[in-house]
């Protein structure tokens, strides 16, 4: 194992605005993977920025290298204020901010417990309700989103896999997404460049949207004039065009 070459990484991933990241470098390279990722998120500004960075070891050599990182934005809205199939999202995220996930997700950790005495399994209790809620959202495609959000940000880092799988990515459709390459000599696009750069193709996104739906609407203006027996006219002119050119083929 090259620590020196972990260190190296540790620093590169310092300037890129990736910190503290060295123990989870180590954590992964001691196992002498040909590649890996190394997830990481950063709020900005109330914004999330989940990033995965992708490290290979270099052909005949102990020594790995980040290659590129892929980065999502995932915009802070009013989303979880809204109850979704009679959950309320705000609500479920304090209930989940309350619990030690780690601790409830380690299969060493054992207590004494007694079926009469309900302060011995209370947060077994509330994890149990948490779970039912978590399942009503995923019944609906915004509540997969939202359940994703959730899930990533308070069960990553813990041993969820062994007992409720993988989390679901659920890309909202709202989320911008690019892939950022690093120099042979290490240098790249650090975390507060990449937020400035998808927080533009952000709002380059949301305008495309208003075109749409401003073009859309000017297309449904002709049928709408003259009050409401517009379509109807429209209707009428279409049938009767259909009517000339049947006119004109039988000729």
């Amino acid at each position: 194992m090259n620590i020196q070459n972990i260190s190296e990484l540790s620093k590169q991933l310092e300037v890129l605005g990736f910190h503290d990241a060295g123990s989870l470098l180590l954590k992964r390279i001691c196992f002498k993977p040909a590649k890996f990722y190394l997830l990481q998120r950063v709020i900005k500004e109330k914004d999330t920025m989940l990033f995965s960075l992708y490290f290979e070891l270099l052909q005949k050599t102990d020594n790995y290298r980040l290659q590129y990182y892929d980065v999502t934005l995932q915009k802070a809205n009013g989303g979880l204020a809204l109850p979704v199939d009679g959950v309320n999202p705000a609500e479920l995220e304090k209930q989940m901010a309350a619990i030690d996930w780690k601790k409830a997700f380690s299969l060493d950790d054992k207590k004494s417990w007694n079926s009469e005495d309900k302060s011995t399994w209370e947060t077994e209790s509330r994890i149990s309700g948490i779970i039912e809620s978590l399942s009503i959202l995923e019944k609906s495609e915004l509540g997969k989103v939202i359940a994703s959000t959730l899930k990533q940000k308070f069960w990553a880092g813990t041993l969820h896999q062994e007992i409720v799988g993988s989390i679901p990515l659920v890309k909202n459709k709202a989320d911008v997404n690019q892939r950022f390459y690093i120099s042979e000599d290490g240098s790249g696009i650090t975390t507060d460049e990449a937020y400035r750069f998808l927080q533009n193709k952000y709002m380059e996104k949301q305008l495309q949207l208003k075109r749409k739906q401003s073009d859309s609407g000017d297309e449904s203006i002709p049928e709408e004039s003259n009050g409401t027996s517009g379509s109807g006219l429209l209707k009428k002119k279409r049938i009767a065009g259909r009517g000339k050119r049947n006119r004109v083929n039988q000729d």
